[in-house]
């Protein structure tokens, strides 16, 4: 697994190839309604930060994760990958554990979520490998009423899933 931050091109390659479900949960809550499009809008809103990396593996692109700030000590978990996802997740799932989230809390964050759509379990699962817990259903959240899953890691909770 290599892990890049030359991103807009990247980006832009990866949402083009990016897995059906990841597509139709990002169309869900864009205006787009084209790849091309959405592709477009993913490389400008988040191909020049400095929060954001591509994942590949022998060259290949395969994923783009990111940590976004929302509020102070709370930060919004970004990610999209191609069909090679399988490839890399072992090892993405402890490099975002121990590299992205443990540095953050250990520096004062509180509160790492992420959004997503309710019928796409598959997706729901990594999420709890990385340590989030579901929250709540939000109805209605996607442009065409489409619903969707929050889950999130908090400091302190009642139950907490440890995150290193």
């Amino acid at each position: 697994m290599r892990i890049e931050t030359d991103l807009p091109q990247t980006v832009y390659d990866i949402a083009l190839k990016m897995r059906a479900r990841d597509f139709e949960e990002l169309e869900a809550v864009s205006h787009m309604s084209t790849r091309e499009d959405l592709a477009r809008l993913l490389s400008d809103r988040y191909g020049s930060r400095d929060d954001v990396f591509a994942v590949g593996l022998d060259g290949k692109p395969i994923a783009i994760c990111g940590l976004i700030e929302l509020r102070p000590n709370v930060l919004s978990l970004l990610f999209f990958a191609t069909d090679e996802f399988s490839s890399i997740a072992l090892p993405l799932t402890k490099y975002v554990k121990r590299e992205l989230f443990a540095p953050r809390i250990a520096a004062g964050v509180h509160r790492i979520e992420c959004a997503s759509m309710s019928s796409y379990r598959a997706v729901h699962n990594w999420i709890e490998a990385l340590g989030l817990s579901f929250e709540s259903t939000i109805r209605k959240c996607g442009k065409a009423g489409q619903d969707f899953d929050y889950y999130a890691w908090v400091s302190g909770a009642d139950a907490p899933r440890t995150i290193n």
